[in-house]
């Protein structure tokens, strides 16, 4: 069972000013007949369990600020055996692993390098991917996300992404990026 919260939940819930969330909505989505599950109310199947591939590329945290080919064939590993297992959803960001991280390599650019060869070898291969647009004070507006969420799938590789989310929702709750995601 997934379970989708909407922006407005966490930003409700960190809220510093006294305007109120106008809709909290939380869905939980029922199991398909393929094993697979209903993302929240909408129609996407995704697995029921997704990898995260924040430390794919992002050394700050994970890799004490080296990244090197024994790290990048063990982040390629478990993208194999993850899909050869039957998981095929993948959630990444913009922000992970980005030049800002002491030159790591993107987590978006390393799962798109790694869906292109594995479709390569496996043209069958169906994989979901989520990735968040990251509401920094700077980046106001609609055409921020577009811009973003172009970015984004230009690292991928990918034409479109199955899911896009906010990241970080608390820190824009003034700036109504929830609205702009509408567009995307």
């Amino acid at each position: 069972m997934a379970l989708q919260i909407s922006s407005g939940f966490f930003a409700a819930a960190a809220t510093f000013s006294p305007r109120r969330v106008q809709r909290i909505r939380a869905v939980a989505s029922t199991e398909t007949e393929e094993g697979m599950a209903k993302l929240g109310g909408s129609e996407l199947k995704v697995t029921k369990l997704g990898i995260g591939a924040w430390s794919w590329g992002d050394n700050s945290y994970w890799n004490n600020f080296e990244w090197d080919d024994r790290k990048m064939k063990a982040a390629k590993a478990a993208f194999d055996t993850s899909i050869d297992c039957g998981i095929t959803l993948f959630d990444t960001a913009e922000v992970y692993g980005s030049r800002l991280s002491f030159g790591a390599i993107n987590s978006e650019t390393l799962l798109g390098r790694f869906i292109k060869e594995r479709k390569e070898r496996d043209p069958g291969v169906e994989v979901a991917v989520a990735t968040k647009f990251a509401a920094l004070p700077w980046r106001l507006g609609r055409q921020s996300v577009i811009t973003a969420l172009k970015d984004s799938l230009g690292r991928l590789g990918l034409s479109s992404v199955d899911l896009y989310q906010l990241h970080w929702s608390v820190l824009c709750w003034p700036f109504n990026y929830h609205h702009s995601l509408k567009f995307c």
